[in-house]
């Protein structure tokens, strides 16, 4: 599949699985200028949160590393991951990652219905560490983050609620 076309089916997957789960999704701009492919709500009110958001940067591939304890290795870019790891979002954001079928096959249909092919896994960056490297960063995404019903209303209870507002470190005496 080409890359753009990947890039495309990743995106649709996860919206169909969004919409599949009750949650509500879209499109946060025409450009991904912000490193953010789809925006996904819960509807109603989390955590004293009134429909709570995150945007999530999609990004979709056929090498994607799985370890032993079950856990996914991604090659992400050093322009995403460092938009990525930025804490001053007022949406925060999410990184996932669709690994498709080297031999092409995304698609099944059956007579039951259509059954989409491959796996994935989803990740905050949010606070990490600068990296040292000039093209890539491998990022970890946790099993357990999963792309389905669960996962996504957890990634929404954990990142699309409020947050207090980070407080810089003054010593009044010092000024």
């Amino acid at each position: 599949m080409v890359s753009g076309r990947k890039g495309d089916f990743g995106e649709a997957w996860l919206e169909v699985v969004a919409a599949g789960s009750g949650l509500l999704h879209g499109r946060p701009t025409t450009l991904d200028l912000q490193k953010s492919d789809v925006q996904l709500f819960l509807r109603g009110v989390e955590q004293g949160t009134y429909n709570p958001a995150v945007l999530v940067q999609v990004k979709t591939t056929v090498d994607l590393r799985r370890s032993g304890d079950g856990d996914y290795y991604y090659d992400l870019d050093i322009e995403t991951y460092d938009v990525l790891r930025r804490i001053d979002h007022s949406v925060r954001r999410i990184l996932a990652v669709i690994s498709l079928s080297k031999n092409g096959e995304n698609v099944r249909l059956y007579d039951e219905g259509t059954l989409l092919v491959g796996r994935g896994a989803w990740v905050s960056l949010e606070g990490l560490s600068a990296s040292d490297n000039a093209k890539t960063q491998v990022v970890c995404l946790p099993a357990e983050n999963t792309l389905d019903r669960d996962g996504l209303l957890m990634m929404l209870r954990t990142y699309g609620v409020r947050r207090s507002t980070p407080v810089p470190d003054v010593d009044a005496w010092e000024l």
